[in-house]
C-alpha cells in the first residue's frame, strides 16, 4: 500500500521478545498541547491518549499512550491513524509530534512497549493485539494462492465492494427519511394551541438536499459502475437474464431519485410553515419511502443472483486470456476506478454510512486497489478529518449520525 520507504535506524522488534525501551527526555508532559477530548491534530504524525477520564496527564504518566510517527505522505501513517480513529472505545487525547521520522512510520503501543516498524498489516495486528474488541483492523491472513483460488478470490473481492456499497447507500437512504420523518413531525406541530405550525427552518430543507444529493450521487456511480464494468462479462458467460433485470431496476429507479431531487428543490421556493409546503413535505416522505423499498429489494435480488455468478465470469476471463494469474485486485480496481467521486470528494460520506468492522473491510479494499499513493493519501486524510472531532460512541453505534452532525456544523 503505496511506498514508504524504511528507515535506516529502525528495526521490527517483536513486543513479545523485546526489551522495553529506555525512555529518555519526557513523554509529552513539557511542551504538549490538551485540546478537545475529540479533537485531532491534523498531521498523522501523532501521539494518541487513551483518556476516558479526561486526565491526560495522569493516562501519560501510566504509559498509556500510543505514538504514531510518519511522514505526512505515507498512508500507511494515515491508515494506522483512521484504524485507531475507529478501534478507540473512549475519547482520545491527541498532541502533536515534532519528531516524525520521514521513512517507514513507527508505531509504539506505550511508553513500556519497544518502536515498531513494519508492514501496514503487521502494525495493524499489533493494534487489534493490544486493544482488543470490535472493530479488528488488521485483514484477515490472505491463504496461498492457486490458480483456481484466484478466481475466487477475484470474485469475492468484487462481491464484497458490491455489498459494502450497498450497505452504505442503504444506511444514508435511512438517515435522509429519519431526518425528513422529523421535519414532517415539526411542520405539524401546533405552536402554543394557536393553530400556527412550527416553521421548518431553511437551513433543514438545504441540508436535506445535500444529504440526499450525496446519497444520489453514489449510487447512480454504483449503478454506472456495474453497467460498464461487471454486467458487460457477466452477459458474455450466458447470464443474459440477470443484467436484463438489473438494468431494467436502474431503470426505474433513476425517474424516482430525479422526481424527489426535484421536490427537495420545490420545497426551497415555497414558504416555509405553509400548508402547501407541508403538504409536499409530506408527499416528499411517501417518495422517498417507495425509493428505499425499491432499493433494498434491488439489492437483495443482485446479491442473490448476481454476486454468486462472478466466480464464473473471472474463470471465464482468464480462460480467454483478457486477465493476469497475479492481478486478483485487478477487476475491484476498474470497478472503484468508475466511481471517482465516490473515492474522492465523497469517501468520507459514504465511509459514514459503513458500521466500524465493514468500514475496516472496505479501507482494506481501498488500500488493496488503489494504486495511485498521493490518491489514497488523500482520501484517508480525507477520512480522518471527518473522524477527528466525532464522539467514539456514534462511530461504533450509528455512524450516520457523524454525518448529520457534519451538515449541522456546514454553514
Amino acid at each position: 500500500m503505496g511506498n514508504c520507504s524504511p528507515s535506516p535506524r529502525r528495526g521490527r522488534p517483536d513486543p513479545t521478545t523485546s526489551p522495553s525501551p529506555r525512555r529518555t527526555g519526557s513523554s509529552g508532559g513539557n511542551g504538549a498541547t490538551t485540546v478537545s477530548p475529540y479533537a485531532l491534530a491534523r498531521s498523522p504524525s501523532v501521539s494518541v491518549s487513551v483518556d476516558p477520564d479526561g486526565d491526560a496527564a495522569a493516562e501519560d504518566d501510566k504509559g498509556g499512550v500510543v505514538r504514531v510517527y510518519g511522514s505526512d505522505g505515507c498512508p500507511v501513517a494515515w491508515r494506522l491513524r483512521v484504524a485507531l480513529l475507529y478501534k478507540a472505545a473512549a475519547p482520545l487525547h491527541f498532541t502533536p509530534s515534532e519528531a516524525a521520522p520521514l521513512g517507514r512510520p513507527v508505531l509504539r503501543l506505550s511508553a513500556a512497549d519497544p518502536e515498531l516498524c513494519g508492514t501496514a498489516d503487521e502494525l495493524l495486528r499489533h493494534v487489534d493485539a493490544r486493544f482488543e474488541g470490535k472493530p479488528s483492523v488488521a485483514p484477515p491472513p490472505q491463504r496461498p494462492a492457486t490458480r483456481a483460488s484466484l478466481a475466487a478470490a477475484a470474485a469475492e473481492e468484487v462481491a464484497e465492494m458490491v455489498r459494502l456499497q450497498h450497505r452504505s447507500a442503504e444506511r444514508h437512504l435511512e438517515g435522509v427519511a429519519a431526518m425528513l420523518a422529523e421535519m414532517v413531525r415539526k411542520g405539524g406541530k401546533k405552536a402554543g394551541g394557536k393553530g400556527r405550525t412550527v416553521p421548518v427552518e431553511g437551513a433543514e430543507v438545504r441540508r436535506l438536499g445535500k444529504w440526499y444529493g450525496d446519497a444520489m450521487e453514489v449510487m447512480l456511480e454504483h449503478a454506472r459502475m456495474e453497467e460498464r464494468v461487471l454486467f458487460p462479462d457477466i452477459q458474455r458467460a450466458s447470464f443474459p437474464g440477470v443484467c436484463d433485470k438489473v438494468q431494467e431496476q436502474h431503470g426505474k429507479h433513476l425517474p424516482m431519485m430525479n422526481g424527489i431531487k426535484e421536490d427537495i428543490k420545490t420545497l426551497l421556493t415555497l414558504e416555509l410553515g405553509s400548508p402547501l409546503f407541508h403538504e409536499v413535505l409530506v408527499n416528499l416522505a411517501v417518495r422517498l419511502k417507495a425509493l428505499q423499498d425499491h432499493t433494498k429489494e434491488h439489492f437483495k435480488e443482485e446479491e442473490k443472483d448476481m454476486l454468486p455468478r462472478l466466480e464464473s465470469v473471472r474463470r471465464m476471463q482468464r480462460e480467454e486470456g483478457s486477465v493476469a494469474d497475479k492481478s486478483n485486485s485487478g477487476w475491484a480496481s476498474e470497478a472503484m476506478d468508475t466511481m471517482e467521486m465516490t473515492h474522492s470528494k465523497l469517501f468520507p460520506f459514504f465511509m459514514t454510512g459503513l458500521m466500524p468492522q465493514e468500514a475496516m473491510q472496505y479501507l482494506d479494499l481501498v488500500c488493496r486497489c488503489t494504486k495511485n499513493t498521493r490518491h489514497l493519501v488523500s482520501m484517508l486524510r480525507s477520512l480522518a478529518e471527518r473522524l477527528e472531532d466525532a464522539n467514539p460512541s456514534i462511530i461504533h453505534n450509528n455512524p450516520t449520525r457523524l454525518y448529520e452532525h457534519l451538515l449541522v456544523k456546514s454553514p
